[in-house]
């Protein structure tokens, strides 16, 4: 994301893209409430599936190789050690922390569920930082967590990673999956036979049963199917393993590492001197966990785009009539961006006769609308969503009296952000003043160019139609990277207007 910030002005980073742990969260969001959390797409709803997958097979590979908030920590931590003054928790405390981050986690998944949007993104030290604060982040929480995470590692071994991330305890949970899936089916069981139970009591239930658990054992049930074994034939006592631990997991004192904070990193296999002390299920693959998270990450990726779940899933009339109802979808609404958006467009579409359910998908800007065919078409449901618009992209010049116009039809034109992007398009021509849009199919768009200038049919199109625009380097022109607008047809009208009359058209 880095290297392709600085490569194109073009390119936003959107560090949520791949987040496993905010996919799990949007799905839990939509399982409640049939809807998905702001902007949460189906790649990261699988890179959560693959996430849990990782867990159940292997360990938390995520935390051990990808996490940028526990990389940052072992390197503090690193440099603590070489200070003599970073600690590491043991005893009746040690366990007693451990249950700040389910705590943490039930609050994260208690407000994510019931606002639709991830809580989680408030305080998250890494999306505060890789985001510069932006408006999803609460500025206290968001700082108060670097503090902790910086000082925090430096005096303490892992102190978020083991007692404050909620993530980790997500991870966690899933360490103990038939307790996790034990707990599901008794909640569905329940809900099937008619009592309404809230989903808070199932995610609070999960979280103080996982937490008991990992305080009272510190060890996984039944633990991966991959861990890490030593032989105690070959082993050599050198203790290098223990040492080599970021967890400070006692390796050598354990035939089979079941630790809970294992997370299959194998350092320890890396510092073995003796072949064969150490092994993944007995065989020596240190490369195994590496391998394993990569080809994990490549099938999560390519599942993500074979699917996409709702944003919102609305249907207001009776369950058994949509059978009878046609489906109309629309591709291209780039007013469709979150959530909010989804509901303010659904909305929209409640009050609208022969209207009776609508679908949106974020990632493909897509609405699927039922409707009643007897009742409306199409191009009337695309006359009620389309809203026509007067631009005035700059004042006119003391010596412009006239103003030629332009007739088009323009293709791909849909929603408000698309005059957003056309006036944008058409600002790039010092002699282009404003425009008038109307409902038609295509749309009709009318174009007020000084009539002295050399602005003609191809100058208009060729504007109309860039592709790939950049950000000006003030910053005063946004980026338009995939501008989808075609010019259809284009005709110049026979009688120029004077200023007077355009500004009565573009003010009435």
């Amino acid at each position: 994301m880095g290297i392709r910030f600085f490569a194109g002005r073009n390119y936003t980073p959107d560090f949520e893209s791949y987040c496993p742990y905010g996919g799990i969260q949007a799905f839990a969001s939509f399982l409640v409430n049939k809807s998905l959390a702001c902007s949460m797409t189906s790649v990261q709803i699988a890179m959560g599936g693959i996430l849990i997958i990782a867990v159940i097979l292997f360990s938390k590979l995520f935390c051990s190789f990808i996490c940028p908030v526990g990389t940052i920590s072992e390197w503090l931590g690193a440099l603590g050690d070489k200070m003599r003054i970073r600690q590491t928790i043991t005893g009746v405390n040690d366990k007693i922390f451990r249950m700040a981050k389910y705590a943490l986690l039930f609050i994260t998944i208690y407000f994510s569920v019931t606002t639709s949007e991830l809580f989680c993104k408030w305080f998250c030290p890494y999306f505060a930082v890789a985001s510069g604060f932006n408006s999803d982040v609460n500025v206290i929480m968001g700082a108060s967590a670097i503090v902790i995470v910086v000082l925090g590692s430096v005096f303490v071994r892992l102190l978020w990673c083991k007692y404050l991330c909620p993530f980790s305890a997500l991870s966690n949970i899933f360490r103990y999956f038939p307790i996790f899936a034990g707990l599901v089916i008794i909640y569905a069981v329940i809900r099937a036979a008619g009592v309404e139970l809230s989903f808070i009591w199932l995610a609070a239930a999960i979280c103080i049963l996982a937490g008991v658990m990992e305080i009272i054992s510190l060890k996984t049930f039944p633990g991966p199917l991959f861990r890490i074994i030593r032989n105690p034939d070959l082993c050599t006592s050198c203790k290098k393993c223990s040492v080599a631990c970021p967890q400070a997991i006692d390796v050598f004192s354990n035939r089979s590492v079941d630790h809970i904070d294992c997370h299959l990193c194998a350092d320890c296999m890396h510092v073995c001197l003796e072949k064969g002390a150490l092994g993944i299920n007995k065989k020596g693959k240190k490369w195994l966990p590496a391998a394993a998270l990569v080809i994990l990450i490549v099938t999560g990726l390519a599942a993500g785009k074979t699917f996409e779940l709702p944003t919102i899933n609305q249907y207001w009339a009776e369950a058994g009539t949509k059978q009878q109802m046609k489906v109309f979808s629309r591709p291209g609404l780039n007013s469709i961006k979150c959530y909010g958006s989804s509901v303010a467009f659904a909305n929209q579409m409640y009050n609208m006769d022969g209207v009776y359910g609508v679908a949106t998908f974020v990632g493909r800007k897509t609405a699927k609308i039922w409707y009643d065919p007897t009742v409306i078409d199409t191009v009337k449901i695309l006359k009620y969503i389309f809203t026509p618009a007067r631009i005035q992209i700059r004042e006119l010049k003391p010596e412009t009296v006239n103003l030629k116009v332009f007739d088009l039809r323009v293709d791909n034109f849909l929603d408000p952000t698309d005059t957003e992007t056309l006036a944008q398009l058409l600002s790039m021509n010092a002699d282009v003043y404003g425009f008038l849009s109307e409902f038609d199919c295509p749309v009709r768009i009318k174009v007020f160019a000084d009539a002295g200038s050399s602005v003609d049919e191809t100058t208009l199109t060729r504007l109309v139609e860039q592709k790939n625009i950049e950000h000006s380097k003030d910053n005063t022109m946004p980026a338009i990277p995939n501008n989808k607008f075609k010019v259809t047809r284009i005709v110049r009208e026979p009688d120029p207007v004077d200023s007077s009359e355009f500004s009565r058209l573009i003010n009435n």
